[in-house]
């Protein structure tokens, strides 16, 4: 059984998943250095999975331009937990299978987001560069101790959000389409609707899924709620947020700051942030921490494995369209 495999940095020293596959007598195929990605077109991604039984991706697009010309292909077995690269309808119409590795991602971004929310709450960097200079100037830092941090989207990622910013003794809001009360004792986390987390939030993170319901979610209207001193936060996907409005919102000091690591196109060396002093941008990077991509692609390979063996756990799956031959 062939197995091909394009997600980047797949196979790279210390966090390689492929030995799983080789392990277990697969024909694995990977080219994991092609740098491919949200942008790879689709007569490069069918000519890579060719006659694969399966294919391990990043965030590189699945869609019918590629399915109809991969014929043998019964599941994409995806790097991460986010699926808006992958057109589900078309999947299904081909009877092609999807599973992604939940679990394994969420505390990177968590951490990603507190690192942001330090970097405004003590300006840490700036302290620095200053004693560099051989000045001793003081900053009061805003803190965030007592301070609201607003949750939207209250999945994996959102719920690890909570837990460390506990630590922080943080305030914590969420919102999200189905609330649970016992989420209130377990993350110290209150219910709140969109509007008043813009109101009240002092930092907002942004955790939803990229869907049709969720686009341009964070409107014009929403982010001219956000207190003067917020900061908001998108490890999500750049298209959950009106990108023009926060820039606007930046650039007049509308709000304190903005932290941004997603963007429309990726790789992205200009966008509307990039000479916005108070917006602080990380390429795509929420997730990479060596501990966590050898988790991902280590479950990513373990996948595809228990998908052929009929033992796939149900929390991995995104979609499952199991052709009759396997």
């Amino acid at each position: 059984m062939k197995i091909v495999i394009t997600a980047r940095e797949f196979t790279a020293p210390g966090i390689d998943g492929s030995h799983i596959l080789t392990d277990a007598g697969y024909d694995v195929a990977e080219y994991c250095k092609g740098n491919y990605g949200v942008n790879t077109d689709a007569d490069t991604m069918a000519d890579l999975i060719g006659d694969a039984d399966a294919a391990i991706t990043g965030l590189e697009p699945i869609n019918e331009s590629v399915l109809k010309r991969c014929p043998n292909l019964k599941l994409i077995s995806r790097r991460g937990i986010g699926y808006d690269s992958l057109k589900l309808d078309d999947l299904k119409k081909y009877g092609v299978s999807a599973v992604r590795t939940t679990g394994a991602v969420e505390g990177a971004v968590a951490e990603h987001v507190m690192a942001y929310i330090m970097h405004f709450a003590r300006h840490i960097s700036e302290q620095n560069s200053i004693m560099h200079k051989g000045k001793w100037e003081r900053i009061m830092t805003y803190g965030a101790k007592n301070r609201t941090l607003g949750i939207i989207g209250f999945g994996g990622i959102g719920k690890e959000t909570a837990l460390r910013a506990n630590g922080f003794g943080m305030r914590i809001l969420y919102n999200c389409r189905h609330p649970q009360i016992e989420w209130e004792s377990k993350y110290n986390a209150e219910y709140a609707a969109l509007k008043d987390i813009m109101r009240q939030s002092d930092y907002i993170s942004v955790c939803v899924p990229l869907t049709a319901d969720t686009k341009e979610l964070i409107s014009r209207e929403l982010i001219n709620l956000m207190k003067k001193d917020a900061v908001l936060i998108n490890t999500a996907r750049s298209a959950v947020v009106d990108n023009d409005a926060l820039a606007d919102a930046l650039k007049s000091r509308r709000i304190r700051g903005a932290c941004i690591d997603v963007f429309d196109r990726e790789p992205c060396t200009h966008s509307v942030f990039t000479d916005i002093e108070n917006a602080v941008l990380t390429p795509h990077t929420a997730s990479f921490t060596s501990e966590n991509f050898k988790a991902m692609n280590e479950r990513a390979a373990r996948n595809v494995i228990d998908f052929f063996s009929n033992t796939i756990d149900e929390r991995y799956i995104i979609t499952k369209n199991r052709k009759d031959k396997l």
